[in-house]
């Protein structure tokens, strides 16, 4: 195999801008995704609200963007809370390929907040931390751990891979 130069021939890769959206009750809202959406009919359907930016998209532009298009509300967000690099590899519900995802402090907003499905969303829910290792696929739980632990009064989290 050839040596890739990454100034001429980069790697292909997914930036992902991802939002961490709190209600009063210290609940995290978790996007559903639409099930002709997923990889997999296994794989659990709950997500941050965001997705990926675009080709030369600033991050918190694509954050914005995402989140206004898929729920109808526009996020205010705040400072980075967790990096994940995801690896491109086979796992038993899904193929991931890699990307790197940013997670932001998108503030807190009232449980009864309404939301205007968009794209492939369905829906939206809750979620109190205890509730996310149930409903969450495993990755973003561990990402979701993440960012609490820095709304807690942490570093920014950096985190590799798919959890065991």
């Amino acid at each position: 195999m050839p040596e890739r130069n990454h100034f001429t021939n980069p790697p292909p890769r997914r930036l992902g801008a991802l939002g961490i959206i709190r209600n009063p009750s210290g609940a995290v809202l978790m996007t559903e995704k639409a099930q002709d959406a997923l990889r997999s009919e296994e794989r659990k359907p709950w997500f941050h609200p965001g997705g990926c930016v675009e080709e030369n998209e600033p991050l918190l532009d694509g954050l914005v963007r995402n989140v206004s298009a898929k729920l109808g509300i526009t996020p205010t967000p705040g400072r980075l809370l967790a990096v994940h690099h995801m690896y491109d590899q086979q796992h038993p519900e899904h193929l991931s390929k890699e990307g790197v995802n940013f997670l932001f402090d998108c503030g807190v907003i009232d449980e009864t907040t309404e939301f205007v499905f968009g794209g492939s969303i369905k829906g939206a829910r809750w979620m109190l931390p205890d509730e996310l290792e149930e409903h969450l696929p495993p990755f973003t739980a561990a990402r979701t751990y993440a960012a609490l632990r820095v709304l807690s009064g942490g570093d920014v989290e950096v985190l590799a891979g798919h959890p065991v």
